[in-house]
């Protein structure tokens, strides 16, 4: 397993930082292993990928194939990126592949939710002629006012309208 590691691109001065974390990959079969890194192969990581993403996620290769396609299926869908974004960024956080999937869906949700208030401040601001998101013009609304404020303050001095006004526009929605 030591040779796997080091063949797979763990530099001597990494092994012993990957296994005081993951000394369960002791534990797993090599054939298991080595099925798992031609499954990422077969997903156009490359080996140089591959040796990051371990490094950095050093539990990835306990995860069962059907469990990598699962999670890699699970951010392709859900954040709605092709096939190279998906690659890209469990390149880059590779955590998100061996970690729990509830922060994410959690910080997915609040995201979801945020953008509906941007999309429902915005549509009452055009309707009352206010959406002015230039800054070099007068009445500028910046976008972090646009998310950030409760929405007494944004009714108040942005939309110059009421809350009962902006409920009854999003009524209408």
């Amino acid at each position: 397993i030591l040779l796997f590691l080091k063949d797979l691109g763990i530099e001597d001065n990494h092994l012993g930082t990957f296994l005081t974390k993951n000394y369960a990959i002791f534990s797993e079969d090599l054939e298991d292993l080595k099925t798992r890194v031609a499954y990422l192969r077969s997903k156009n990581f490359s080996k140089a990928d591959i040796a990051q993403m371990v490094r950095n996620a050093p539990f990835l290769l306990n995860f069962s194939v059907e469990r990598l396609d699962n999670r890699l299926g699970f951010f392709q869908k859900e954040l709605e990126l092709s096939v190279k974004k998906t690659r890209e960024l469990v390149v880059r956080l590779p955590r998100l592949l061996t970690g729990s999937l509830e922060p994410v869906k959690e910080n997915m949700k609040v995201f979801n939710t945020r953008l509906f208030k941007v999309k429902e401040r915005h549509l009452f601001l055009t309707y009352l002629g206010r959406a002015q998101y230039d800054p070099a013009k007068p009445n500028y609304i910046s976008l972090d006012k646009l998310v950030s404020i409760p929405d007494e303050i944004f009714c108040e001095e942005i939309a110059k309208a009421s809350v009962q006004d902006f409920e009854k526009f999003l009524k209408t929605l």
